[in-house]
Parts: C-alpha cells; sequence; structure tokens
C-alpha cells in the first residue's frame, strides 16, 4: 500500500514584483518521504518553504494539505523567552508537558545536541540557540518537518546522529543544506528547483549528480535534433524560424552550462 500523500502543489505560480519566480511548479510529499530541496541562490528554496508554511498566497495554482496534518518549520531566525530552559523551549507544544514520557523525548535529543536542559535561553549563544530550536524541531514529530541548514553549529558526531535520527522519524522530511555527504546519508529523493520549476529525482542526493547529467544530456540532444529540423526548414521560411533557433541555441549553451556546475560544484 502506498503511504498517505500529505502535500501537494499543483501547477503553482508566483509573481516576486515583476519576477515569475514559480511558473508551473508541480510536487507531491508523502509520508515517510526524505527529500532534499537544491537550487542555486535566489532560485527560492525559503520561498517554497514559505509556500508549504501556508504564509505566501499564490498567483495561480491549487495547493493541498492533508486534513489535520501539521507542518514544522526550523527556520534561521528563532523566537525564545530568555528566562525559559532549554527543556522547557524544546518541550513547548507537547501534549502533557511535564510528563516523564515527553521529558524523556526532550533528553533523547538535548544529550546528542550537547544542550543543557536547565540553562536558561537568554544566556545561550547563537549556535546553541540554533541547536535549541533544531531540538524543538524534532521532538515535536510534525507529519512534515521542513528543516532549513539544520547542520550549522553541528560538530561531526552530532551530524551522523542527526542522519540517523532523520532516517528513522515518522515525518516527512524536506530538507536544506550544503552538506552534500549529511544529504546523501538519509534523503530518498530530491527537489531540484530550476528555471521556475521542480525537477525530481527519484533517488536520494547520492545519485543525484548522475541522474542530472543524463537528464541534461537527453535535453541537449533534444534541442540539437530541433536545430537541425529548423535549419532544414529555412529553404522556405526565414524570420520565425531563425528567432526560435536562436532561442533554442541559447537554452542549450545553458544546459552546458549548468552541466559542467553539476561537474564542478563540489561546495
Amino acid at each position: 500500500m502506498s503511504n498517505r500523500l500529505l502535500l501537494s502543489l499543483e501547477d503553482i505560480h508566483l509573481n516576486i514584483g515583476t519576477r515569475h519566480l514559480f511558473q508551473g511548479v508541480n510536487l507531491h510529499v508523502h509520508e515517510g518521504d526524505k527529500i532534499c530541496l537544491i537550487g542555486r541562490n535566489g532560485a527560492g528554496k525559503t520561498t517554497l518553504m514559505r509556500l508549504i508554511m501556508q504564509e505566501l498566497e499564490l498567483d495561480h495554482g491549487t495547493r493541498f494539505l492533508f486534513p489535520g496534518a501539521t507542518v514544522g518549520y526550523l527556520a534561521q531566525h528563532v523566537d525564545f523567552m530568555p528566562d525559559e530552559t532549554v527543556r522547557a523551549f524544546v518541550m513547548r507544544g507537547l501534549p502533557g508537558i511535564g510528563s516523564e514520557e515527553t521529558s524523556y523525548r526532550a533528553d533523547m535529543v538535548l544529550g546528542p545536541l550537547t544542550l543543557d536542559p536547565e540553562a536558561l535561553m537568554g544566556h545561550l549563544s547563537g549556535g546553541q540557540l540554533r541547536r535549541a530550536a533544531l531540538a524543538q524541531a524534532l521532538v515535536n514529530e510534525p507529519d512534515i518537518l521542513l528543516l532549513d541548514e539544520p547542520t550549522n553549529h553541528l560538530d561531526l558526531e552530532a551530524i551522523q546522529w542527526l542522519e540517523g535520527f532523520l532516517a528513522r522519524s515518522r515525518s516527512a522530511i524536506i530538507c536544506v543544506s550544503h552538506d552534500r555527504t549529511f544529504l546523501s546519508n538519509f534523503t530518498s529523493r530530491v527537489f531540484w528547483l530550476e528555471q521556475g520549476t521542480v525537477r525530481i529525482c527519484p533517488t536520494g542526493y547520492g545519485g543525484f549528480e548522475a541522474w542530472a547529467e543524463t537528464l541534461l544530456e537527453q535535453e541537449a540532444r533534444t534541442l540539437q535534433n530541433l536545430n537541425k529540423k529548423l535549419e532544414a526548414e529555412l529553404d522556405w521560411t526565414q524570420g520565425g524560424v531563425t528567432a526560435r533557433r536562436k532561442r533554442n541555441q541559447r537554452r542549450m549553451n545553458e544546459l552546458h552550462r549548468l552541466r559542467e556546475k553539476i561537474r564542478t560544484d563540489k561546495a
């Protein structure tokens, strides 16, 4: 039996000012999905997360969230009360706060993230605040968990622990990270934001580069074949075909550039 559909975005269009950020985005998130969200700076990764959180209105398209499904978000900014203990902050929103079970759940993440449960939030460093926010997101176990650079301020041991935690989590995960090894070790699909749309790689990040190479080569061959056909038509028509041929050539050059970027961009 297939896992339940939690989230669906269909034919999403969104403009930011005069910029067409999303043009026909389609994606689906099911129970247990472990997804990494990638794209160049400015491609709209944070904006897509805000759309999932229903913080932005669509210009066009349909957004579906399964009734009753919860969405958690580890954002870059942490809201906290300075006199609140780390334990109270992490357990905030959990049912049965103060019970033995919730305290145990909090301790399961506070220890590996090297956080003192009795420390006051107002006394924490920036890195400790981020780890506390991560602990809170993990303990709450929402149906969909959005993570924005969760490995920031974590040492290698904590990152390895987090990989295992996310792999075992019942939450569907959508994660943005510059840590390629981290993404390769727990993700099962890739959402690639590119030129206003989302391309979906059916493997985890470990298989993304090979998949993208094949995809871009196929597209380049298709465009080359189209250009040959356009060349053959030049005898009986000129202006419109020439313009289209030039547009296709520009797109093919862009595909070659992206392919080289995949090969050389090892963040």
